[in-house]
Parts: structure tokens; C-alpha cells; sequence
């Protein structure tokens, strides 16, 4: 807890002020569940997909999905969280929090969005001083929702979609709101419109509309409320191409990614090329807090400072210059201070009131083996009632740390449920809400021992939160009870391990970065979409499997969705089933993930931070937000399940693609992060996949490293397209003499994602779209074990989230093979793995030091690995011709092909129909269960 206030003024913003990265760590980090599976044990250790613990301090009250919004009435006997999605949008009333039977009420009651109701909800709140009303923030809705808190009925709402002058606000993406003491004004944010709403209650009217900085995020009032301050959390407003028509997508689209971020030709345009300017990233309407006088009776707020916050975009921190921005997000105030959380930079800034200007920084590491490595993910602040204290949700380490206002130190840190978002303190001071927008996670939603209720088994809906409330520690606690209560959070995320030489023995897979050299010199990264272990993998013998569920397996019964053509006894991937016996797999590994928009961050090792996380939700609630002929300048930033990475989502050390810049290791790309929103792909698209209409920038030297013949994402197009692309260019560029591939190549294989059944195409079920990815990856590891490179090559084949399928230990577990002539042949592996594991395992490989506490945290491989290699070639197996002909799916040299025949590809990621699908699946689930307790009464009697 040796944490400090570096009192450097404003040298955090002139690049003055830089940590020194210390030398590579002489500790190794495991998860502390490293041998166990995922579990949800409320009274114990409940086991998070990434093999950490939660343990969270008080009651726990259950709350619909992902409670981002938290407000607590003033005399403490009522608190309110806001449930932004997946689904239902919600709100939940507890009344008498602090008591010892509170009282619970969700609205809409039901486990779906009532569009009458409460159609819409993002993160802000605010309650009225006579605890007569509740003030909800309405998402795209555009409107505030005024509630009953005693009857928990609409009490009426007040439209913000206005044209005021020459500025259109019509579309607009409500969020947090600050309400002052008399409850006579309400500040609201409008997230896409750049704008902070000033609303009179008592006329439920709008008074001004005043321009803040880039998707304002976080809203506070000073004590005496005549300052407020707004954090914007945006970097860029997105622009689409000058030549683009929406109205003709596909022939004015781009074929290709314009920029690349933060190069000359991202911040000034390309003219030439009808490609708008970006600008500076650390414009201060970028990662900056906006501070506004509001004080003055009749006049509208204006600014007074902006004030960047945390460390700027290109800043040296450490030994590197800090890819992502500092992402401030949320504030608190005392009659001094306002305290700002920089989420990409795991600290607080603090602000003086009297000088307008960022006067020190607080650092939350809980542990100096930690290094400067970030994953804290610095959420919701509160302060105490005496303004002793500061409270900061650490969303990345499931804590709260809690900060002596006096001295700016960390006293310690408190456990809290998985990824606290917002924190309150009771006006009496003792006691501490926590809203844990994933709760206990989503535990499995398949098989004998899961209970199929009303919300379903889609992993979204089965996220539910909680609402923690705990007493705090009394003010005179000690330093031993603090450093209990830290070691307590360490001992939930962390193991930590000495490194010693000799500790990896012959295994080729080092046990640290740097220990020895590993036989293994390529890595082939394939990633697909959408599956979990049982639904492929559950037969298997050996792992822990429910064959039940493995409806992509062996001996597979279907029909198509009318009825018709029944198939019986189908090996569906059987190339997935060949692999897994011949080289190595594990049962025991999850996606950290709950849908795509979050599986493509974390696949290229970008944790999602508070922006992507929040944003995630609201977008697969069914509610996205962009809208084509949007007036809003931050409508492009809704990037919904496209699968790239954005600015806003940037970590302080960036990516996958900078970290191997960063130390010199080279990669090409095929189909990862390409995948941009506001584009544009149908079936004709067979290269490169979409076309693009907005100017985002690409990650680092992606846009330089990608092959501009392979299709991303698009399921309109065959993966047997994609395999054969890769296979050409790969014996095109590496296979000639004296060339050889880099060290990493990035593959993406998307088919096995499913789309509706198109007979004509080549897919006349469902399962179709599985057996074209099976026969892909097959095709791919039969190429490559055939090159020069086999034989010190591994594969390693994931899936970029599992929210398609259903799985009885954890609807986050998912599919992991590894593929190398180095692995112990036909293993399952049990050890705990995720995302991390993946990179840990790269790293080691390459020698190259982790990125962040998530790969710093994981296991790597290893287990899978053996001394002795076999480098006999694989050779593919033939899929089912009566599921998927590839000959029919397309031949992807004749020139002459049909394409038009291939129905346009559905619309990116398909949010309402997986879950219909899976609502089908639902359906067919609880009919089965009705007959089977008919039968067994039938029987009884």
C-alpha cells in the first residue's frame, strides 16, 4: 500500500512527469484457482472465468444485468440501481438498503425490456429530496423517466430529442446525471450529442443545451454546487469518408482501412482520398474533464477550464510512449478537490477547486510485484460524508480502495462481486453500496443441474448483478485489519511465483519470459466465433463433458427450422473431434468474454475498460444507437459487435499488434481487426469482406501487416474462401527460398458463428455453417503441417466468445485446442485457462515480457507441451456431404461464380437473432423437461 500523491501539478500533461519501468519482473503471477473449474458458491469462493476468485465483503442483493447506475437517496432509506442490458433495461428499488429485511423492486418486473415501460436505460440516476421520485437516464431513448419510488409506476418522462438552433440534438444517447440538493435542476450528459442538458424539473423542460468535450461520461456537482464537472471519455469525432452515400454503400464504400492511429495522415486527412481529419488525440475535448460554472440564477453553464487528466496519448510512462489515452470517467468532489478516475492508467487524479488544475495523482497497485503492469480499471467514485475518505470501484481487480483524504494514501483495498462499477457511502458513513455489474457471473446454462427459469440460458441474461452492502471499517481500524483486507484481494486475483531457472525443466513452453529458448519459433493464432466446449467437445472421453449438449458432435440429430429434411447420426466438426484426439485440448478454458463486441478486445489481449464494457451492454440489448442519417457527432462511436479495436478502447500499452511492435516481432494478419463498424458487406464482398465508410483508424501497423485478399468477418462467405486465400498467400510469401513466415500469424476462421439456413448457397441447416468451419480449420492444419516451419510451429485454436451455445460447468467456457508436433498427444488438459493464458504462452515463447495483469496473471500452456515431438503431418477429414458441400458452397477460383446466388450475409453479429435462436433452444429445452416429468409421473403411478 506504499502509494502516493506525486504532487507534480501539471507534468502529467507536458510529458515531465514518467514512472521508470523496473527491469522484468522477478515474479512469475498464476491464477489462484489454477486446477479449478468455474463455480458460482456465494457463501465461499466463487471461481470467475479467468481463475480468479470473488468473495465479496456484506450482503449481496441480486439485480437485473450489468448495473452501471447507482444513486442513494439522501437520508440513506432508499438506494436505486440502473440495469443497462443486456436485458431487461432496468431499474431496481431497494428500499431500507442498510436494513436487516430490505425490500426489492425491479422495473419492468419481468426478465425482458418493456418498451412501455422503461424502453431504454443508461447509468444515470438521481432521486428527488422528498425520495418522491427517481430520475432515469433513457439510453438512445433520448428521454429522461421520471418514476414512482413508492409505487414503482411511471410517473411521467421529459423528451430531450430537440432542435436548438442550428444544433440537432434529435438523436442523442442519455447518461449520467447530477441533481442539485433542492431538486429543482437536473444535469443530464448526452453521451453522442456532446452535450450537457440543464432541465428544469418542476416545468420538466429543458433550459439549456451546452457543448461539453467527446462522449461525456461522468457528471459531478462541487459541494456548494456552483461548479460542475464532466468527464469525456471519447477521443475522435468519427467521420464518415466525404464520398460515402449510405444510400449506396457498395459502390462509394472504401475497399480498405484509410489510417492508421495517431500517423500524420489519421490527425490531417487525406484529401486526395476523401478521408476526413481526426485531429490530435489529445485535443482537450479528448481524455479530459470540462469544468462549468453553474452557479449564476438564469444563465446557462459555461466553461471555465478543461483539464486534461491522467497520461497523454504518446507520453513516455515507463519505457514506453502510452498508446491509449487516460480515459477519465468518473468524479467526485469534496470542497477542495475533484477527483477524477483515469481508467487506462489505474490511478486518480485529483483536481484543485481553487486552481483549476490537476495538482496530484493517486496510484491504486495493490502490490509492488505487480510493477507498473495495469488491469485495475478505476470505475465509480464516492466520497465519505466528512470528506475523510475517497472510495474507488477497482473494476479490473473486483475491489474497492478506499483512500485517507488527509494524507492521499491508500489505506487498502476491500473485495467486492465481479467488476464493481458504481460505489455510494451511507450519509450516516457507515456503510458502503457497491453495484457489481456481473455479480457472481453467469454460471452454467446447460445441462441436468441448470434450471432453466424465465430469463432463459442466453449468457447476457444470465449476468445478473449485484447491489453489495457492507459496513465499513471503523475509522480508527489499524494497519493490520487494511492489510488483511488487501491481502484478501491479492490472494482472489493473484499467486504470485519466484522465478527460477530450471523451473519449465525440457518443456519447450519457458515457465517465464526469457529463461531459455523455445523449440517453438511460429505461432499460428486461429480464432472463431461463438462456441462453447460442450456443444462440440461434450463426448469427448476423458474431459469433463456433457454429451447431452454436444449438438455440433458425433452422431448429431436435426432437422431444418421448419422441419423438414431431418438428418440423422451426423458427425457435424468431425475435424475438431480428429485434432482433439491426436494433439492437445483443454476442458478447463474460458473465454473472459461474454459476446463479440468484448471477445475482439480481449482477443488481441486489450482489456475492455469501463467505456467498452458499458457500451457492450447497451449495444445487445437491442438497442445499438447508430443510426444512419444520425445529426449526433459521436454517433460513430456506437461500434456495437464490430470486430475491431478503437481508440476509446485503447490501453494505456495498446494491443496485441503494439506490444510485438514495441519489442520487434513481427506478425501478418489475416481477418482479425479488420472488421470495422459503419461498413458494409454482402455476398458479392469476396475479398476483404465489407467495405468501409467511416474514417476509423487501425491499431499500430495492422493496417500495413493485413492481407488485403482475405475476407473478415462476413458469413455470407465460405470459409473454404478463407482457407484458400490463406493457403495461396502463405505459399506466395513464405513458401519460396530463403522466405520464411513471422513469428506470428493471426487467422480468423468465422463460419462456425452460424447464420440462418441458405439451401441454395450450400447451407440447408444451421449446422451447416459449423461443418464449413470444421473442414476449414481442418484444410488449414493440414497445410501447415506440411511446410518447413511444422516442425517448431504451434496452432492455437479459440473462439472469440462463447454467447451461441449452452454449457453445463459455465456458459463462458469455450473451445481451446493446441496443435504442434510439441504437445502431448491426445491430452485433455484440467488447468485453468483464458484469453491471457493465450498471450502468456506467446510471450514466453517470444521472450517477451507481459502486456497487463491479465497475461501477467494467466497460466500459459505449458501442460500441454512435450519434450518429445511427433512431426507427422495431419491430414483432414471429409465433412458430411448431405450438410455441407463445399464444391456447392462455392468454387473460389472460378470467376464465373454466381455470387449473387448467396443471400446478403445477416446484419454484424445478429444480437436478436442468437437470441431468438436461443430462446428456440430455450423453448424445445423446457418442452422436453414438461414431457420427461409427464412421463416419470405416468410412470409413479
Amino acid at each position: 500500500m506504499n502509494i502516493r500523491l506525486a504532487l507534480f501539478f501539471c507534468l502529467t500533461c507536458t510529458g515531465l512527469f514518467a514512472q521508470k519501468r523496473p527491469a522484468p519482473a522477478a515474479w512469475r503471477i498464476a491464477p489462484p484457482a489454477e486446477n479449478e473449474y468455474c463455480r458460482i458458491d456465494p457463501p465461499g469462493k466463487t471461481v470467475l472465468p479467468n481463475g480468479r476468485y470473488v468473495t465479496p465483503r456484506g450482503r449481496q442483493i441480486l439485480t437485473a444485468p450489468h448495473p452501471y447506475g447507482l444513486a442513494l437517496s439522501a437520508d440513506g432509506s432508499v438506494a436505486v440501481t440502473a440495469n443497462s442490458g443486456i436485458e431487461p433495461f432496468s431499474i431496481t428499488i431497494v428500499r431500507n438498503p442498510f436494513g436487516a429485511k430490505p425490500e426489492v423492486v425491479q422495473i419492468p418486473e419481468g426478465p425482458a425490456s418493456d418498451e412501455g415501460v422503461l424502453e431504454a436505460c443508461f447509468m444515470g440516476l438521481a432521486i428527488s429530496p422528498d425520495n418522491a421520485t427517481v430520475f432515469v437516464a433513457g439510453g438512445e431513448a433520448n428521454k429522461v423517466f421520471l418514476f414512482d419510488l413508492k409505487t414503482g409506476k411511471p410517473s411521467g418522462q421529459i423528451n430531450c430529442a430537440v432542435l436548438d438552433g442550428d444544433r440537432d440534438y434529435r438523436h442523442g444517447y442519455l447518461g449520467d446525471m447530477a441533481l442539485t440538493r433542492d431538486g429543482k435542476t437536473l444535469f443530464v450528459l448526452d453521451q453522442i450529442g456532446f452535450r450537457l442538458i440543464e432541465i428544469d424539473v418542476a416545468a420538466r423542460k429543458i433550459r439549456h443545451n451546452v457543448p461539453t468535450g467527446r462522449y461525456p461520461f461522468g457528471i459531478c456537482l462541487s459541494p456548494d454546487e456552483q461548479r460542475l464537472f464532466v468527464a469525456n471519455v471519447g477521443v475522435f469525432e468519427y467521420k464518415p469518408f466525404t464520398d460515402y452515400d449510405p444510400k449506396n454503400p457498395k459502390a462509394t464504400g472504401h475497399p480498405w482501412p484509410e489510417t492508421s492511429y495517431n500517423t500524420p495522415e489519421m490527425r490531417a486527412g487525406i484529401p486526395a482520398k476523401n478521408v476526413p481529419p481526426l485531429g490530435d488525440p489529445n485535443d482537450p475535448a479528448a481524455f479530459s474533464v470540462w469544468c462549468y460554472n453553474v452557479g449564476e440564477a438564469g444563465a446557462s453553464p459555461y466553461v471555465r477550464a478543461k483539464i486534461k487528466t491522467g497520461f497523454l496519448v504518446g507520453q513516455m510512462v515507463e519505457d514506453f510512449p502510452a498508446v491509449g489515452g487516460s480515459s477519465p470517467n468518473s468524479l467526485a468532489a469534496t470542497d477542495d478537490f475533484v477527483f477524477v478516475s483515469n481508467g487506462n492508467n489505474d490511478c486518480v487524479s485529483v483536481i484543485s477547486l481553487a486552481r483549476d488544475t490537476v495538482v496530484g495523482t493517486i496510484f491504486l497497485q495493490p502490490d509492488a510485484r505487480l510493477g507498473a503492469l495495469r488491469g485495475i480499471i478505476p470505475f465509480g467514485l464516492a466520497v465519505s460524508p466528512d470528506q475523510k475518505r475517497l472510495f474507488v470501484a477497482e473494476s479490473g481487480i473486483n475491489a474497492v480502495a478506499v483512500v485517507d483524504l488527509e494524507s492521499m494514501d491508500v489505506l487498502g483495498h476491500l473485495p467486492t462481486g465481479w467488476f464493481p462499477s458504481k460505489v455510494r457511502v451511507s450519509p450516516d458513513g457507515q456503510n458502503l453500496l457497491v453495484t457489481n455489474a456481473k455479480g457472481y457471473g453467469s454460471g452454467p446454462n446447460g445441462g441436468a443441474a441448470f434450471v432453466l427459469g424465465q430469463e432463459g440460458s442466453y449468457i447476457g441474461n444470465l449476468m445478473r448483478g449485484t447491489l453489495g452492502v457492507a459496513p465499513l471499517p471503523p475509522a480508527n481500524a489499524g494497519a493490520d485489519f487494511w492489510q488483511k483486507e488487501t491481502q484478501a484481494v491479492l490472494d482472489n486475483n493473484f499467486r504470485f511465483l519466484e522465478n527460477r531457472p530450471g523451473t519449465s525443466g525440457q518443456n519447450p513452453i519457458p515457465a517465464f519470459a526469457g529463461e531459455k529458448p523455445s523449440p517453438i519459433k511460429h505461432i499460428v493464432f486461429i480464432a472463431k466465433e461463438n462456441r462453447t466446449y460442450d456443444e462440440v467437445f461434450g463426448q469427448m472421453p476423458g474431459g469433463k463433458g456433457d454429451a447431452a449438449l454436444a449438438r455440433y458432435g458425433e452422431r448429431a440429430s436435426f432437422a431444418t427450422k421448419k422441419g423438414k429434411k431431418p438428418l440423422e447420426n451426423v458427425d457435424v466438426m468431425p475435424n475438431h473431434l480428429v485434432l482433439a484426439r491426436r494433439f492437445a485440448m483443454s476442458d478447463n478454458y474460458y473465454c473472459d468474454s461474454d459476446v463479440s463486441a468484448d471477445g475482439h478486445r480481449w482477443m488481441v489481449n486489450t482489456y475492455p475498460n469501463e467505456w467498452c464494457e458499458t457500451s457492450t451492454a447497451a449495444a445487445y440489448g437491442g438497442h445499438r444507437g447508430r443510426r444512419e442519417d444520425s445529426p449526433a457527432p459521436g454517433n460513430n462511436a456506437f461500434y456495437g459487435a464490430a470486430g475491431s479495436i478503437y481508440p476509446e478502447d485503447y490501453n494505456e500499452a495498446g494491443s496485441l499488434w503494439d506490444h510485438l511492435d514495441r519489442w520487434g516481432v513481427d506478425y501478418f494478419n489475416y481477418g482479425f481487426g479488420v472488421e470495422m463498424a459503419g461498413s458494409w458487406q454482402d455476398s458479392t464482398m469476396k475479398f476483404a469482406g465489407e467495405v468501409y465508410g467511416v474514417n476509423y483508424p487501425l491499431p499500430a501497423t495492422l493496417k500495413d501487416k493485413s492481407s488485403r485478399q482475405f475476407p473478415t468477418y462476413n458469413t455470407a462467405i465460405p470459409d473454404q474462401f478463407r482457407t484458400d486465400i490463406f493457403i495461396k498467400e502463405y505459399r506466395e510469401k513464405w513458401l519460396a527460398p530463403g522466405k520464411t513466415p513471422p513469428p506470428l500469424l493471426t487467422l480468423m476462421l468465422p463460419q462456425d458463428h452460424g447464420d440462418r439456413e441458405r439451401p441454395g448457397a450450400g447451407y440447408p441447416y444451421t449446422e451447416s455453417y459449423m461443418a464449413d468451419n470444421d473442414l476449414a480449420l481442418g484444410r488449414v492444419v493440414e497445410f501447415l503441417s506440411r511446410t518447413p516451419q511444422w516442425k517448431d510451429m504451434a496452432i492455437i485454436v479459440i473462439e472469440d466468445d462463447p454467447q451461441g451455445g449452452v454449457d453445463h460447468v459455465d456458459a463462458h467456457r469455450s473451445l481451446c485446442l493446441v496443435i504442434s508436433p510439441w504437445v502431448k498427444r491426445g491430452y485433455i488438459g484440467h488447468k485453468h485457462y483464458s484469453f491471457g493464458s493465450i498471450f502468456k504462452t506467446m510471450w514466453n515463447v517470444f521472450g517477451l515480457p507481459p502486456q497487463n495483469q491479465y497475461d501477467a496473471g494467466a497460466l500459459d500452456f505449458g501442460d500441454l507441451f512435450t519434450e518429445t515431438p511427433d512431426f507427422a503431418p495431419f491430414n483432414a477429414v471429409p465433412v458430411d456431404p448431405r450438410l455441407f458441400d463445399p464444391a456447392k458452397a462455392l468454387d473460389p477460383f472460378d470467376e464465373n461464380f454466381d455470387w449473387k446466388a448467396v443471400q446478403e450475409s445477416a446484419p454484424l453479429d445478429k444480437v436478436e437473432d442468437m437470441q431468438k435462436r436461443m430462446k428456440d433452444d430455450d423453448d424445445k429445452r423446457r418442452i422436453k423437461k414438461q414431457v420427461e416429468k409427464a412421463e416419470q409421473k405416468e410412470g409413479g403411478n
